[in-house]
């Protein structure tokens, strides 16, 4: 985000539980100023409490972008329309290739998607 001169806020927090990252929102959601970008791992196997977090998440906060990092354990919607999801591991290049995506290639965040076509 640095590198490209890309109007977001840079902070990262890092939390080890739900309550933490809830927390961690409050402030910024309430200044009116989401965060640009979310990753959450969920942790292996994943857990009914994180897949309805980032369930909330996304309902909450649609003008973030929220990148998931998933096992092969997680059992992923049919219909996946405003989720991003990466496979771990995650090697370096691939988590480059979301990162440009993310910030330089998509105007916005994967909500919005479909209704880019009408523009």
């Amino acid at each position: 985000m640095l590198q490209h001169d890309l109007p977001a806020d840079t902070a990262i927090y890092s939390c080890t539980r739900l309550d933490q990252a809830l927390r961690s929102l409050e402030e910024p959601l309430a200044a009116g100023e989401p965060p640009a970008l979310i990753v959450f791992d969920h942790g292996d196997p994943p857990t009914p409490e994180t897949i309805r977090f980032c369930e909330r998440l996304h309902s909450c906060i649609p003008e973030a972008w929220i990148v998931e990092l998933v096992s092969s354990k997680m059992p992923l919607p049919k219909n996946p329309s405003d989720s991003f999801w990466v496979k771990k591991p995650v090697c370096q290049e691939d988590w480059v290739d979301v990162l440009q995506h993310v910030f330089l290639q998509a105007a916005t965040p994967q909500w919005s998607n479909a209704d880019s076509s009408k523009r």
